[in-house]
C-alpha cells in the first residue's frame, strides 16, 4: 500500500480539478439522457394505460347497448347482470389505477431529476459533498 493521503477536491492541482470536473460533467450529461429516456417510456407507458382504460369504458358501453339491443328484438334471452361487469371494472380500476400511480411518482422523479441536472442544483449537491 502507499502511504499518499487521499486528498479534498480543494486539495487538488488545477489540472487534477479539470479532470474530475469533466468526469462530474460526463456523468450528469449521461443520467440526464437516461432520465429522458426514461421518462419518455415513462410517459408512453401512462398513456396507453389512460387509453386502456378510455377503451375499456367503450367497450363496456357498447357490450351494454348490443346485449339490450338483442334482447329488445328477442334475439337472446335473459337478463343483464351488471354487477358482473361492475366488480369486474371495480378491480381492473384498482390494479390500473395503482399501476398508473406508480408511474405517475416515478415520471414525478425523473422530471425532478431532470430539472435539478438543468439548473445546476444535481452539480452543486455533487460538488458540495467533495469538498465536505
Amino acid at each position: 500500500m502507499t502511504s499518499e493521503k487521499i486528498r479534498t477536491y480543494d486539495e487538488l492541482d488545477v489540472d487534477e480539478k479539470e479532470v474530475i470536473d469533466s468526469f462530474r460533467q460526463m456523468k450528469l450529461l449521461y443520467d440526464h439522457a437516461r432520465f429522458k429516456y426514461h421518462r419518455i417510456q415513462v410517459e408512453d407507458l401512462i398513456n396507453d394505460y389512460e387509453t386502456l382504460i378510455k377503451l375499456r369504458e367503450e367497450i363496456q358501453a357498447k357490450y351494454f347497448s348490443i346485449y339490450e339491443d338483442l334482447i329488445k328484438e328477442e334475439l337472446i334471452e335473459g337478463e343483464l347482470d351488471a354487477s358482473v361487469w361492475g366488480i369486474t371494472r371495480e378491480h381492473e380500476n384498482e390494479t390500473w389505477g395503482s399501476e398508473l400511480r406508480l408511474m405517475s411518482d416515478i415520471k414525478i422523479n425523473f422530471d425532478m431529476a431532470i430539472k435539478m441536472i438543468e439548473s445546476g442544483e444535481a452539480e452543486q449537491s455533487i460538488i458540495d459533498a467533495e469538498n465536505w
